[in-house]
């Protein structure tokens, strides 16, 4: 997994679970290798009770899965994590189809409605909003521009390619790889 995946991935992690979480995410991406809870505490001199309220967070929201096991001397279960890659690429994926949807929606906006702008307070401002002010910044009187949003359409239109085709490869990944 790249470094970019893997930025992802924790900033994903750290937006549903927290700092502390994601950081631990981030350890554990970097082991590439299942792990107890008390090797992970002693690695990282945290407690294990702290390390395992992390844990079952990070499971929780399909980051890491673990597998258990009995101790055949003590009876009880030993619990090995490791990062849950395949979870993590639907949940990337699913982060993806998010933003491509706001895209579409945004360059429909772009499409249907008209805009004006402030050359002096760098505000842009629709149609009805510059209408009512008689094309004048309400904030600092001047006279309002048409902006013509043919860049940003384009630049929507090129980010919005770009993630469907992202989808759509890393879905043919996937689904190859099961």
């Amino acid at each position: 997994m790249g470094s970019r995946a893997e930025e992802l991935i924790v900033s994903l992690a750290r937006d549903l679970v927290g700092d502390d979480a994601a950081e631990l995410l981030k350890f554990l991406l970097r082991k590439k290798t299942e792990m107890t809870d008390d090797d992970i505490s002693k690695e990282l001199n945290i407690k294990v009770n702290e390390i395992r309220k992390k844990l079952y967070l990070l499971a929780e929201q399909g980051f890491i899965t673990y597998r258990k096991t009995r101790d055949k001397d003590s009876g009880l279960f030993i619990y090995y994590w490791k990062v849950n890659i395949d979870q993590i690429n639907d949940l990337l994926i699913n982060r993806k189809r998010l933003v491509l949807e706001k895209l579409k929606t945004r360059y429909e906006q772009e499409k249907e409605a008209s805009y004006y702008y402030c050359s002096q307070d760098n505000i842009l401002y629709s149609f009805d909003e510059a209408l009512e002010n008689e094309f004048k910044c309400p904030k600092c009187g001047s006279p309002l521009e048409y902006y013509d949003s043919e860049k940003t359409r384009a630049f929507l239109n090129y980010k919005i390619n770009q993630l469907e085709n992202e989808i759509e490869r890393e879905t043919k990944h996937a689904a190859n790889n099961n």
